[in-house]
């Protein structure tokens, strides 16, 4: 009973963590890893082994496609479909594979392919984000009014769910507008879905602000949900 009591009392250990950008292919593979299993949602019914295949699958596209944004060019040099004029780079936040994890993070239960094992050492991704630099971002509707030539987009920004709540998307955030302003940016957009009180909320905390919003047309001419567009000066 006492051991039992030591344990429920015991302080939530905070995650220590690093950003980088990165082009490395273990990292993107990784960050594919951690886009998918945090986009995860499925229908209860379905059978575990139908999620894992679904998540697999995703994660194939997701870092091929990854590789292809952060290749850049046209799809005949090698690059992704539609980003010809954007330049893509990839922060993630890694978490080292030893040392006291917070309490509920678990390795064994995450997905293998969150690791990233490089020559300098193994880590988990728990976190990562795109930051698309270019006047507009393929495949979003609404876009950026303020500094033509000067603007980007966050895109994928994602976090594992035993590292939520441990700062990692507020340092994700802080260090794209860190490369913003290396890169001579002048502002950064984000889109965010309607329903994501969530993500509004991060973002605001952050310093963005809303620009404009769709219509709740889309939902019948796209088949999705509105988006709101957000930004915040570099």
């Amino acid at each position: 009973a006492s051991s039992s009591s030591s344990s429920s009392s015991r302080p939530r250990a905070s995650l220590e963590f690093t950003l980088e950008v990165t082009e490395d292919a273990a990292d993107i593979r990784a960050a594919a890893a951690c886009r998918a299993l945090a986009f995860a949602n499925y229908p209860s019914d379905r059978s575990t082994f139908a999620i894992r295949s679904a998540i697999a699958m995703k994660i194939d596209a997701e870092s091929a496609a990854l590789g292809r944004k952060i290749h850049g060019g046209s799809p005949a040099e090698g690059g992704e479909v539609g980003h010809d004029d954007i330049e893509v780079v990839c922060i993630v936040a890694r978490a080292p594979c030893v040392g006291e994890l917070p309490v509920g993070f678990d390795l064994r239960a995450l997905d293998p392919q969150c690791l990233s094992v490089r020559e300098c050492g193994s880590s988990i991704v728990v976190g990562s984000l795109d930051v698309n630099v270019g006047a507009n971002l393929p495949s979003e509707e609404l876009l950026g009014t303020l500094s033509a030539g000067r603007r980007a987009y966050l895109s994928n920004v994602s976090v594992l769910d035993p590292a939520r709540r441990q700062g990692v998307a507020r340092a994700l955030i802080e260090r794209a507008m860190q490369l913003g302003a290396e890169l001579g940016l002048e502002t950064m957009y984000v889109h965010v879905k309607v329903s994501n009180v969530a993500a509004q909320n991060l973002y605001s905390s952050a310093g963005f602000e809303i620009e404009s919003r769709e219509n709740r047309s889309v939902e019948t001419t796209l088949g999705r949900e509105p988006r709101l567009l957000l930004r915040r000066r570099v």
